[in-house]
């Protein structure tokens, strides 16, 4: 976007809020005088957006999406300009009218979807959402960090409720037998279940020296990036493994328990994509298992270096720490885990920072703050099993 077409965004804006306050007063005569002011403006964005537009195309050879904006690197320079403002904002220095405009447009472009309405910012205040770019970061050290997230099903959701329908696992009555001419008669209806959410809001703060502040961006956004990755991939497990273990535990004593637990108490639908979960414990004991001919239960997989399976399905192995054991059991989640929970997750981390409140005043330091809105829904209670693995 050029510094034109934000300039006059800016004033098309001004008027409409005019406008608006004139009809609150009743002033309709001086609100229609004005909303004129309000047709010339929006058509001058309009035309100068059409001629930024076609510009840009010759220039990279992109076409337009639905919504008429430029792909590929209009939208990638508006990036680096919008991270560029996010540092200034951590580092509570001012944010100009220009700049104002950046956040406006990049949030009405790059996050379009993410039902965000950030209002604009007072001058040093980072109440912003987190750029793209440093949102893939963050989700990249997230799965260093062990995030169970990447097992569930993640929907991205624009509303702070809602609801969706599950079809109930209930028994189907054949079609019936018609003979020609036959009059054919009405079947059973599909029955479905409702399934709610509300998403939660979710945050943590981080006091900053002012010796971070003054290092270079890329010190400050590895710092930023790494904590909110590790708060975050925490936060979710933490939640991730509350609705696991929801699920009654079934003792697992031998592989021939595995095995039942993949052959008939799991749906073979479900078998078939299943993934055992488990932790260090449980991970060695399959690991040191031998199978009748002296071989290891456990092969390579050959698609992922490093990789086990075991009958054909993923081994997933994360900390000790993060799923620990109970005496001589270690835990052993089996099943299709994106089908048993849905993360309904609502926007991007937003960052907000301050030097006078809490103890950044005292300490001289300033204190980051970041928050993430989600929830997490059991969706078919019968695609896990929470199996107990005894390790001798």
């Amino acid at each position: 976007m050029t510094k034109e077409l934000r300039a006059l965004l800016q004033r098309l804006d001004a008027a409409k809020t005019e406008v608006r306050g004139l009809l609150a007063d009743d002033k309709t005569t001086e609100a229609e005088s004005k909303m004129d002011e309000v047709r010339s403006l929006q058509k001058k964005v309009d035309l100068q957006q059409e001629l930024e537009n076609t510009e840009a195309r010759g220039l990279n050879g992109k076409e337009l999406d639905d919504n008429g904006n430029v792909e590929g690197r209009e939208l990638r320079e508006l990036e680096s300009e919008y991270t560029g403002i996010v540092l200034r904002a951590l580092r509570r220095q001012g944010v100009s009218e220009e700049q104002r405009s950046v956040i406006s447009e990049y949030e009405r472009r790059a996050v379009m979807n993410s039902g965000n309405t950030n209002p604009a910012i007072p001058d040093g205040d980072a109440g912003l959402l987190i750029p793209k770019d440093i949102q893939t970061q963050i989700n990249t050290l997230m799965r260093d960090w062990n995030d169970l997230s990447e097992f569930v099903t993640i929907e991205n959701v624009t509303a702070l409720s809602g609801s969706r329908v599950l079809e109930k696992d209930a028994d189907m009555t054949p079609f019936a037998d018609v003979d020609e001419y036959g009059v054919i008669p009405a079947t059973d209806n599909p029955k479905f279940t409702p399934i709610s959410y509300k998403v939660q809001k979710r945050a943590a703060y981080l006091p900053l020296t002012n010796e971070l502040l003054a290092d270079n961006d890329a010190n400050l956004l590895g710092y930023v990036t790494n904590w909110i990755a590790r708060k975050a991939a925490h936060t979710r497990n933490v939640h991730i493994l509350g609705r696991l273990n929801t699920l009654t535990p079934v003792a697992v004593a031998n592989l021939a328990a595995i095995n039942k637990i993949l052959n008939v108490t799991l749906d073979p639908a479900i078998s078939r994509s299943a993934v055992i979960l488990t932790n260090q414990d449980g991970y060695d004991w399959l690991d040191n298992t031998l199978d009748g001919n002296g071989r290891p239960i456990l092969q390579d997989d050959f698609t992922q270096s490093g990789r086990k399976i075991y009958k054909g399905r993923r081994i997933a192995v994360v900390s000790n720490l993060i799923i620990p054991s109970a005496g001589n059991k270690a835990p052993l989640f089996v099943g299709n885990l994106k089908q048993f929970i849905v993360l309904f997750n609502r926007r991007f981390f937003e960052l907000a920072s301050t030097r006078e409140g809490g103890d950044a005043w005292r300490r001289d330091t300033t204190e980051l703050r970041t928050i993430m809105r989600d929830d997490y829904v059991k969706w078919d209670d019968k695609a896990a099993v929470f199996g107990q693995l005894t390790l001798s």
